[in-house]
């Protein structure tokens, strides 16, 4: 019954007062003074934390809010700040309601993520560009380093082509000094310090095949100097312990070799050791000692060396390595594969030869092959001589190759032989060597140097 009669009793709000959200409590305030008959009766509602349970608060609020509606309408803008405010001055009314370090905190969290996303946008676009100039610039690099690669190629090729000429020079240039040496030697025929040996072709041989001969000799001196120089830049690549054989080989010559102080001595002393193993039984058939005559007959057999020098002077590295040395001549082949095998012994080197080492061993390997069927080509066949360490030096018979060292000196005591000579009839092509001791003419004495 209270209840009821308190509702109807209510009274009505004026017109100009607007309701707000935030007022809820002061309508309840007013709902409850009217229910209020005695100090004892209790109310079903919950008060909020800024109403006290006493009476005399609620009459003074009572009181309060009746007379705000009696002076006329209140305006929401003159209302809400000011019960804000108090509410806010009091307590919080709401637990979410952060206190002021909270919003500071909240403020600064919102500007930093409001000045963080443009520079994280403005960072993403900054790496995008530095990815692009990167790209750009690794293309610019391939490219470059395309054409370095395409020009060393040319240059490569260049240095081929130079030195194949350089080498044809050198031929030609052999050939002229033993074309020289023949016609001095064929002016001097009655030289009394040069012993005279004849020899009598035996079968239909002219002076073609001397000619043939003299360039043949000196196309495999130049070939075989060609391979010292291809074999020692792979030795190079290889490491000291090849150095260390050619060492042990060369100690009963007494000579020590230096790649960086005489990379020339190197080249000298190793093609030494080349010649001696292609130009080992050169006087025996084949290239092997004690090996029988298949053709008996001294006419026939000289025929048929020429022959094969004819069929074997054109033959290119193209064609061996499509067809291979065998198909061409056996014995050659057999020659070729022989001479590998000591070659790879000596050095004690058991990795796959490269092609252009290859082909520089095909040309030595042809050259002092066809110098060997020239020499059986005539009847006596044409005799090579070797010197020794020890021996010393004619300069009738040798030619010093370190004699441009040491132009004044005259060579003494040979120390070791870099390519066999011939006997050539009455002439002789010379075998060139090493000296380890040189003189100086003198009136009085002869004073020994070493080299």
């Amino acid at each position: 019954m209270a209840t009821s009669s308190s509702s109807s009793s209510r009274p009505a709000l004026s017109p100009r007062f607007t309701p707000i959200e935030e007022g809820n409590e002061d309508d309840e305030l007013s709902r409850s003074s009217f229910r209020a008959t005695t100090p004892s009766d209790h109310h079903h509602h919950n008060p909020t934390p800024l109403h006290q349970n006493s009476s005399s608060e609620k009459r003074n609020k009572e009181g309060f809010s009746r007379k705000k509606v009696e002076n006329g309408g209140v305006s929401c803008n003159n209302c809400r700040p000011n019960s804000r405010d108090k509410k806010i001055s009091v307590v919080p009314v709401d637990n979410n309601i952060a206190s002021p370090n909270g919003i500071f905190k909240s403020i600064f969290s919102t500007l930093v993520k409001k000045s963080y996303s443009p520079n994280s946008s403005s960072e993403g676009q900054y790496w995008k560009i530095a990815a692009a100039e990167l790209s750009q610039k690794l293309v610019q690099a391939t490219r470059k380093r395309d054409e370095a690669i395409l020009e060393a190629y040319k240059l490569k090729y260049s240095m081929a082509e130079l030195e194949k000429k350089l080498n044809k020079l050198e031929i030609y240039c052999q050939n002229l000094k033993s074309g020289l040496e023949v016609c001095t030697s064929n002016n001097k025929g009655s030289d009394n310090n040069k012993p005279q040996i004849n020899y009598y072709p035996f079968g239909k041989v002219d002076g073609k095949v001397i000619e043939s001969f003299l360039v043949s000799v000196s196309e495999a001196r130049t070939f075989v100097r060609l391979l010292t120089r291809c074999l020692t830049l792979q030795l190079r690549q290889i490491g000291n312990k090849v150095y260390d054989r050619i060492s042990l080989l060369l100690q009963p010559y007494e000579v020590k070799i230096s790649i960086s102080r005489n990379p020339r001595g190197l080249l000298m002393y190793l093609e030494a050791l080349l010649n001696k193993i292609f130009f080992e039984d050169f006087e025996s058939i084949g290239f092997q000692k004690n090996a029988p005559n298949l053709i008996l007959n001294p006419i026939d057999f000289c025929e048929a060396n020429y022959a094969s020098f004819n069929r074997l002077q054109g033959l290119k590295w193209d064609e061996v390595l499509n067809k291979g040395t065998k198909h061409f001549s056996e014995d050659f082949s057999k020659f070729c594969d022989r001479k590998m095998s000591e070659i790879v012994a000596m050095l004690g080197w058991n990795r796959a030869w490269p092609e252009q080492l290859l082909q520089s061993f095909f040309g030595a390997s042809k050259a002092v092959w066809l110098v060997h069927l020239l020499a059986h080509s005539v009847h006596p066949s044409l005799p090579i001589f070797r010197v020794e360490k020890g021996a010393t030096f004619d300069s009738i018979y040798m030619e010093d190759s370190g004699g441009d060292k040491a132009q004044k000196l005259v060579p003494s005591i040979v120390r070791i032989m870099v390519t066999p000579g011939f006997y050539v009839y009455d002439n002789v092509v010379k075998c060139k060597v090493l000296c380890s001791k040189y003189v100086i003419p003198c009136n009085a004495t002869l004073e020994m140097i070493k080299e």
